[in-house]
């Protein structure tokens, strides 16, 4: 006969026509009484996202460090077999140690993190019971579509405080910071750090646009890219888009991408040709002629990919070569 578990200091709440408990459960008794259902195993109950491994994964190892704290609750369903009671007279709950116990209805990656941690701690979790598979399935749609994360903007902004940056974060969150700042730079006021805002490039698309270029700049550091890298920008401005009247697309986030992608290719020829000399006039010797030969629409309605612009970009400027 399975065992039973029991838990103290349990809060009733009740919330519109459902009610659910709250207390405090250790992790491992928490993986052991879990479940999760999802579209794959029964296309007809389930309605779980599939399990990422790499993110349980990653909590796990975030408890294992010692500085793990995790405080959102755990939100189950307490299934039939459970046996399930609340004693409100000692505020106490009890149920079956049984496989099955409990379906998760949110955290399910915090759950099976807790089970791969060598950690043992005690989790908040709210219970609900007697829900039907309609409740089950509707609560969890709430959960996921009435909660709004935290955009990854804001994220990135607030990793300098946290001390959480690495080395390239770092130095992209320094490079950004100089191009908001700086009153010549191509990116002047068009920048947004912590938010999204029609018209300007956010940290993110910013980091995600430039990190694949941190091994192109080697060992130079923010200022100094600083300074080329604007050069280029303000050459790719007025020998591509002013001339079709496009300078508003260079804050469209698929062509700032592509101009971000374009960048080693034209500065491969700019120093073969003047050496390491990135100024804007030398920029300007390629993209004015890539500008002339350009099909303007590629630019003008760009789909969500960057990398067939580049190629585009790439193809134009190949054409400029003549004995």
């Amino acid at each position: 006969m399975s065992d039973k578990e029991s838990y103290g200091s349990v809060s009733l709440v009740r919330q519109g026509d459902f009610r659910f408990y709250s207390f405090t459960m250790p992790t491992d008794v928490l993986a052991e009484t879990c479940y999760v259902v999802n579209r794959d195993e029964d296309p007809i109950e389930g309605f779980q996202r599939e399990l990422d491994t790499k993110r349980a994964t990653e909590i796990a190892h975030y408890i294992d460090s010692g500085l793990g704290t995790i405080p959102s609750s755990i939100v189950l369903s307490a299934q039939e077999g459970s046996e399930f009671h609340y004693d409100s007279k000692n505020k106490s709950v009890s149920f079956l140690n049984i496989n099955k116990a409990f379906l998760i209805i949110d955290g399910q990656h915090r759950v099976y993190g807790f089970k791969l941690a060598k950690t043992a701690l005690r989790i908040p979790v709210v219970v609900y019971e007697n829900l039907s598979k309609r409740d089950e399935s509707r609560l969890f749609i709430d959960i996921n579509s009435k909660q709004k994360g935290v955009p990854t903007e804001l994220l990135l902004d607030i990793k300098k405080m946290a001390e959480y940056e690495n080395d390239t974060e770092q130095y992209l969150r320094e490079l950004f910071d100089t191009f908001s700042t700086e009153n010549d730079s191509a990116l002047y006021n068009r920048l947004s750090a912590s938010k999204r805002d029609k018209g300007k490039i956010t940290r993110a698309v910013f980091n995600t646009a430039v990190k694949p270029l941190v091994k192109v700049f080697g060992n130079k550091n923010a200022d100094e890219i600083y300074e080329i890298f604007n050069s280029y920008l303000i050459a790719f401005n007025e020998g591509i888009l002013v001339p079709h009247q496009l300078e508003e697309q260079a804050f469209n986030t698929t062509v700032f991408k592509a101009i971000s992608g374009f960048f080693p290719i034209i500065t491969a020829r700019v120093k073969d040709r003047f050496g390491a000399i990135y100024s804007v006039d030398n920029y300007y010797e390629f993209t004015e002629i890539t500008g002339q030969r350009i099909k303007p629409a590629k630019l003008a309605s760009p789909t969500n990919a960057y990398k067939p612009i580049v190629d585009h970009l790439e193809e134009s400027l190949k054409q400029e070569f003549t004995l």
